[in-house]
């Protein structure tokens, strides 16, 4: 097919059917040019559309990457802190020096988070190599952290001094005590010391029968 213009007209070549010579003032020469401006106008929209859904995309993605930064600020502030608190705690329970090491701290959420701690003069051990009693030693550490930084209304610890010797036991009951007066602390325990330091204590016995005994004791005056 061949469009050929003259200047009086418009020839159609090499069609199915012979159109032959074509006016200017024909209605078939105005329908095309109606034709062609709508589609004209149809493509103006469309690439405003296009160019509007453009700068919406860069509008959103430099938001999505705002959040990331403030997400991770907001993340390393909150860290920092509780490796702060993290520090100072194991100092104190452990008598040694521990650390919040990321994994990776260019990228945090692409990483984990692990812990270097070292129990008085031993040297610096990660937490698979610890024993029972410094792996405890070391979660209690960071929960007390994360409690001093953002504290909840009670705790309840069960049994947490199990692996603990007598100087740790007497350590961490000092930093309970410590740390109640931004919380309350329900704490199971068999052992003296910790038992010596709570404000009150309840005991639990079996008495026979299906029948169970509990005695209150308050230990310090209020």
């Amino acid at each position: 097919e061949q469009v050929i213009y003259d200047g009086e007209g418009v020839h159609f070549n090499n069609l199915t059917k012979p159109y032959g010579f074509v006016s200017p003032d024909s209605e078939v020469w105005f329908q095309e040019f109606e034709e062609f401006d709508e589609i004209m106008e149809r493509q103006s929209e469309y690439k405003q559309k296009v160019e509007t859904l453009e700068t919406e995309k860069n509008e959103l993605k430099g938001r999505m990457n705002g959040y990331q930064n403030v997400k991770k600020e907001t993340f390393l502030e909150a860290f920092n802190a509780i490796n702060t608190n993290f520090k100072e705690i194991f100092a104190k329970i452990s008598d040694g020096e521990g650390t919040l090491v990321l994994e990776n701290e260019q990228n945090p959420f692409e990483g984990g988070l692990t812990f270097k701690a070292n129990v008085r003069d031993k040297k610096n051990q990660k937490l698979i190599s610890m024993s029972g009693g410094e792996k405890s030693l070391t979660a209690l550490s960071l929960v007390f952290a994360i409690q001093k930084y953002l504290p909840a209304p009670f705790y309840a610890l069960d049994e947490v001094d199990m692996h603990l010797d007598g100087p740790n036991v007497e350590r961490l009951s000092s930093v309970i005590t410590n740390q109640s007066k931004q919380a309350q602390f329900i704490v199971v325990s068999l052992r003296k010391p910790m038992l010596e330091g709570a404000d009150r204590m309840i005991g639990v016995s079996q008495k026979g029968h299906g029948v169970t005994m509990v005695t209150g004791i308050q230990t310090k005056d209020e």
